[in-house]
């Protein structure tokens, strides 16, 4: 998911003053957030392949007229005190049939489904994810695959906190066993009803205004004229305000999406269309092929009156066709154009690089809105729903003559990098969402530098760097995987400059470590051996070092991506005879950091010799080392410039290192993260006024490049006067939770 670059809602779950202040940022419970008991049925019409209204036959049911509900007693027997933890794994969907219907004002859609379950031991209750649904009384059954004919009515009951609804018999326990449960609901469309989100219930939930579960978007014509539509978004945990499910990234299934709608939308979804009939209402019902195993987050709909840009994309590796299509508003599909061949460009470039083709027979991205993105908590900037993307049309369609936006370059790269990185393998809790995030804005960066370096450079890269590290500094830094264990809060911010541009600072560093070819190598494994599953930071380092000669990935990861702040490696480098001693120390850069690190395990690369032309590389994982080299050189360490540590060396070492500098006169990035070590160094009284002017007049950096600097270092300014940090809003969480595997590990 693409970040916006202001902050939606302000709430960090840190401390315990934070956390009393999250409470602001919660939902459900007994402010009525989450799912409810009884609710009307539905009476619609059936959809062929589609979940029937009560699962056993297709003739339109009253809500009094499928099975009877079960009596109230069951509802006794639920403890309703118990905080909700994660979702139970004794339960395992396995396909997911749903069908929806928004109504003709799109302000509120029945819903219904048919999900077949894998019930693995006894059991004494079904637990579902959902919020803001109304489950129809007495439409929720359970049928055992082996007796399918026998339906066996379920009890909803809400749990009071959070959005968990445990659906249980009237007595006794559910057997172990496959099972065909069905469930009816309904639910409110976002955006539509200014009385449903007044500023009143907004300051109570932030979320009723959100951009999540289905929301109504607007499709403008370039002359003004605008209709409604509706999409879906997901991520992180908002899948369940469109249905009940098993809304959490581990439970990955198959889903079947079908779809009663308004008989002049376009219609698309993350498979195939298989089926559009008119049906005597003026809806027409849709239904879209069975999607990849993927969790419940990626599920997607759209629905509207869109024009349509359509391509062809040829797969390099077999030389298949794959059909590309854009859903833009009415009159705007030639706004698209660069969107659509950044696209191709994109998806050539991943394909080749994973050596994977994506597993379906399109792609799509759909680019709506009329500035919905500056409603309240919109939330996000595009969404990498498997195989429909969905994209902020204001901020993706270039007007024919206008020249695309940085903003409308990287979005599209970015979600497309998330097909393979977020979507054929995910993170297995949202802790490790980094593992989505920091991927797609590490490809997001690699593919511009590459193929649109008019937008962005790695001397860009450079900057981008240094405002991490002034942002990794602050009271208010948290590291790129949270253990998340410890907030207890029904909401919480995903800090993107740690999820994102951090954690793609930690891949590139552990690149320039193990090399371009072994790191391509090695994701290729990680994606192969992970494909359809989950993925944990233990899994990516394995499949690294499997392709690095014996490298050790591990360590250096977690030591940076588990720590907040940044290491200061002080270089000291002293000839004696025909060798150079070099001594260096590492500490933490003097920081605010609520809980500060003191010893990373850093891969360090030395430049030394006559000419800076060799190298030197090892691990250092203590706070001092001395390294021996031949001749006597002056030393630069982190000759890429994009190594996560600042540098700083003694008197001698900086005046001999700054007579070699003609040597790096080509490399801008280099040139330019020196300098921006030395100001890191001259703001904490590591070198003088003196010293910086010096450094910076020898590296004689050129003017366009010291103008970004300035930019960059003002838009900093600008940010920590104003008091707000650039975090938005990500997802809500559940709870307090128990420590996970992976976090054991």
């Amino acid at each position: 998911m693409k970040s916006l670059n202001t902050p939606v809602v302000h709430c960090l779950a840190l401390t315990a003053v934070t956390l009393a202040a999250l409470t602001a940022c919660g939902g459900g419970g007994d402010s009525g957030g989450g799912a409810s008991f009884g609710g009307s049925g539905l009476n619609a019409p059936s959809l062929a392949n589609a979940p029937a209204a009560d699962s056993g036959d297709t003739t339109k049911k009253t809500p009094d007229d499928g099975v009877p509900a079960a009596p109230e007693s069951a509802v006794a027997a639920v403890d309703r005190s118990a905080r909700p933890m994660e979702l139970p794994d004794t339960v395992w969907p396995v396909n997911y049939k749903l069908w929806f219907r928004p109504d003709a004002a799109l302000k509120t859609f029945v819903g219904r489904a048919d999900v077949e379950i894998d019930v693995l031991k006894p059991v004494d209750a079904i637990v579902v994810a959902a919020h803001d649904l109304n489950f129809a009384r007495g439409r929720t059954t359970l049928r055992k695959v082996s007796k399918p004919g026998e339906a066996i009515p379920l009890i909803p009951t809400p749990q009071t906190r959070g959005d968990f609804v445990q659906l249980r018999l009237n007595d006794g326990q559910i057997a172990k066993g496959k099972y065909l449960l069905h469930m009816e609901w309904d639910g409110k469309i976002q955006f539509s009803d200014a009385e449903y989100c007044t500023p009143e219930v907004m300051a109570k939930n932030p979320l009723c205004s959100a951009a999540s579960g289905i929301f109504k978007v607007g499709l403008s014509t370039p002359e003004g004229v605008s209709s409604d539509a509706i999409v879906t978004q997901g991520e992180t945990n908002f899948a369940r305000q469109w249905f009940p499910g098993w809304d959490e990234p581990a439970f990955r299934h198959t889903f079947e999406i079908s779809a009663e709608v308004p008989g002049d939308w376009k219609t698309v979804s993350n498979g195939a269309q298989t089926e559009a009939v008119k049906l005597p209402d003026g809806y027409q019902r849709v239904a879209f092929e069975k999607t990849p195993s993927m969790p419940m987050y990626l599920a997607f709909f759209g629905g509207g009156k869109f024009d349509i840009l359509a391509d062809t994309f040829k797969n390099p590796l077999d030389g298949s066709d794959m059909a590309l299509r854009w859903f833009t508003p009415p009159g705007r599909s030639d706004w698209a154009k660069f969107a659509m061949e950044w696209t191709k460009v994109s998806m050539d470039y991943y394909y080749k690089y994973t050596g994977v083709s994506l597993p379906f027979k399109k792609f799509d991205t759909v680019a709506a809105n009329d500035s919905y993105d500056n409603k309240p908590n919109t939330g996000f900037g595009g969404m990498e729903n498997w195989g429909a993307i969905f994209e902020f049309a204001d901020a993706v369609l270039t007007k024919p003559g206008d020249k695309p936006t940085l903003y409308s370059v990287t979005v599209v790269t970015h979600e497309v990098a998330h097909q393979w990185f977020g979507d054929l393998v995910t993170l297995d809790w949202w802790d490790n969402v980094w593992l989505n995030e920091s991927f797609a804005r590490w490809f997001e960066r690699r593919t511009t530098i590459k193929f649109h370096p008019e937008y962005y450079s790695f001397s860009d890269y450079v900057l981008d760097k240094h405002n991490v590290i002034v942002a990794d500094l602050k009271p208010s830094a948290v590291p790129v995987q949270r253990n998340l264990n410890d907030a207890g809060s029904f909401g919480f911010i995903s800090p993107a400059i740690f999820v994102y541009n951090k954690g793609s600072h930690v891949l590139e560093m552990v690149q320039n470590y193990i090399g371009e070819e072994a790191m391509q190598k090695g994701l290729q494994i990680y994606l192969k051996d992970y494909a359809f599953g989950n993925v944990t930071p233990t899994r990516l380092w394995t499949s690294l070092e499997k392709a690095a000669g014996g490298k050790k990935v591990s360590e250096i990861g977690d030591s940076f991506i588990r720590q907040t702040g940044i290491p200061l490696l002080t270089v000291d480098a002293q000839c004696a005879g025909d060798r150079t001693y070099v001594s260096i120390t590492q500490e933490s850069f003097p920081n605010q950091n609520q809980f500060p690190a003191s010893t990373w395990t850093i891969p360090v690369t030395l430049a030394y010799g006559d000419a800076m032309e060799k190298r030197e590389t090892f691990v250092m994982s203590n706070n001092a080392t001395q390294v021996e080299l031949p001749g006597c050189t002056a030393v630069l360490a982190g000759p890429t410039g994009q190594d996560y540590y600042v540098s700083n060396y003694s008197a001698p070492s900086w005046s001999n290192l700054l007579a070699k500098v003609q040597n790096f006169a080509g490399n801008k990035p280099l040139l330019l993260n020196i300098e921006r070590d030395a100001f890191r160094l001259l703001g904490v009284g590591r070198i003088t006024q003196a010293q910086y002017d010096q450094i910076k007049g020898v590296l004689n950096l050129p003017a366009p490049l010291l103008a970004k600097t300035q930019l960059s270092q003002q838009k900093m300014a600008a940010v920590e006067a104003g008091g707000k940090e650039e975090y938005p809003h990500a997802l809500r969480f559940q709870g307090k939770l128990p420590l996970r595997e992976n976090q054991k590990r």
